[in-house]
């Protein structure tokens, strides 16, 4: 072990005197560092515009006049997604996808406002963020820093009398690995640190989460570490070791991803959305319309009702029957979307899970999702926010058809429209929507995250197993 540290200690004091090593370290330094606080400022930015947009929204909805409650419907709300904390390390889909949704009656509207559109929703290259560094750049400096540590010691004719004084090929390679690992730790501190700074006040497992990011890139950087000093010792020359190098990060990391998602693209290809529209039409036109009390798809329920209350007329019934239709038509339309909504979730999955199956060709597909889902801004955590955002519709808009049952007559609701004074006695109290709960998105739980992390993280696992084993077969060939 001390040969190992003595190994180390002398790759560092060897960048030390080299101005290019220099001009690595101080780059990938500076990059790490702005990285941080770009993101940072960035972030913060969009969550408190999202914080402002949610408390303007919510006021303008509660400084509603008196109202018919079916007018509230129509009228609608707009919610918005909070910014998870650790956005700032990894902002995921979070610029590909919208952060807002208008809720109203009958309708489930797609998210809105998102910083950014691609091709789709899992073609992304990366913004400058410190996951981005750590996943794209990192490896390229860790590169240019470590692809001449074995075979300067060949070109040099060093590496014979390393060997004469016992250093034995394992130890060498340690040796160097553990030196270019070290250099991929102070790249990683600004990572932590800015992490854990925004999970100060974390809740939702945020903080655990943030230890359990961080391993994951130790065991990504960890892969590439090895690797650079794997192919250092099989080469001959520096210059064919760069070259290797070079390609292997190009295919690994520029290509495969992009390969990756336009293979998911191809594979479990998406119906338009006018196509999703015509269809969600059809299906919820058979199923009547509930602003026409007299329509034959709700001929059951009038009679289902009129019979369980015992009257003959639906004047006679004790509420407003117009309101009960309202409110039964929204159940129908609610399962009708819910049906198609999760259609496409399913489908968004299933392309994800196509893409992530490249985890096994690169390192950074699997560094991708594993550091999304833990980030909170993965593919689920966007799920979530449009279920919550339903979830809260229907809630809204079922308790303004309550408030129509309940509020008016049948016959009074029939004629609101005939002079003011009918209009009048139809509108409710703003008392009504003034009292509506707000709308809170609670995050998923970092259980739940690491759920979604685990089976990446375990890819990376592996790429991290074959890398090891990779570095111990280079140790027996490195006087080949």
């Amino acid at each position: 072990m001390k040969t190992i540290y003595l190994i180390a200690f002398d790759e560092l004091r060897y960048w030390r005197r080299s101005k290019t090593a220099w001009t690595v370290l101080v780059t990938l330094l500076l990059i790490s560092v702005c990285a941080a606080v770009v993101s940072n400022s960035e972030v913060s930015r969009r969550a408190d515009e999202r914080l402002a947009q949610q408390a303007e929204a919510d006021a303008i909805f509660q400084a509603q006049p008196d109202r018919h409650p079916h007018r509230m419907v129509h009228y609608g709300h707009y919610v918005y997604r909070t910014a998870s904390p650790l956005a700032v390390i990894d902002s995921g889909i979070d610029s590909m996808v919208g952060t807002s949704v208008f809720l109203e009656g009958h309708r489930q509207n797609s998210a809105t406002f998102a910083a950014a559109r691609e091709t789709g929703l899992l073609a992304r290259f990366g913004s400058f963020s410190p996951a981005f560094t750590l996943q794209t750049l990192l490896p390229l400096l860790l590169i240019l820093c470590g692809f001449a540590s074995v075979t300067r010691e060949k070109e040099n004719k060093t590496l014979y009398q390393l060997v004469g004084q016992g250093v034995g090929n394992s130890s060498l390679l340690f040796g160097k690995s553990l030196a270019l690992w070290f250099v991929a730790l102070l790249a990683l501190l600004p990572l932590f640190l800015l992490g854990f700074d925004s999970t100060a006040n974390e809740e939702f497992g945020f903080r655990s989460s943030l230890y359990s990011m961080t391993f994951g890139y130790l065991i990504y950087l960890s892969i590439w570490v090895l690797l650079i000093v794997s192919v250092s010792a099989l080469l001959r020359t520096s210059a064919q070791s760069l070259s290797v190098l070079l390609g292997l990060w190009i295919i690994t990391v520029v290509l495969m991803p992009r390969i990756a998602s336009a293979y998911a693209g191809v594979s479990a290809p998406s119906p338009s959305q006018i196509e999703t529209n015509l269809r969600v039409a059809e299906t919820m036109r058979s199923g009547g319309d509930s602003h026409d009390i007299e329509d034959t798809a709700f001929a059951d329920l009038r009679s289902l009702t009129l019979a369980e209350y015992d009257v003959e007329k639906i004047e006679d019934l004790p509420f407003n029957y117009r309101g009960l239709v309202a409110f039964r038509g929204e159940e129908a339309d609610t399962e009708v979307l819910t049906q198609f909504a999760q259609e496409r979730m399913e489908q968004e999955l299933r392309q994800k899970q196509i893409a992530d199956s490249f985890s096994v060709l690169s390192p950074v597909v699997a560094i991708r999702s594993f550091s999304m889902a833990l980030a909170g801004t993965a593919l689920q955590d966007h799920h979530h926010f449009l279920r919550a955002a339903e979830d809260y519709r229907y809630n809204m808009v079922q308790t303004f058809n309550r408030l129509q049952m309940a509020e008016m007559t049948l016959a009074e609701d029939l004629a609101r429209n005939d002079s003011d004074e009918s209009g009048r006695r139809t509108r409710v109290d703003s008392s009504a929507w003034t009292d509506m709960p707000v709308f809170e998105l609670r995050s998923l739980d970092h259980a739940q995250r690491w759920q979604a992390g685990s089976n990446p993280g375990l890819t990376m696992g592996l790429w991290l197993f074959a890398s090891f084993v990779l570095l111990l077969l280079s140790a027996r060939r490195l006087h080949a």
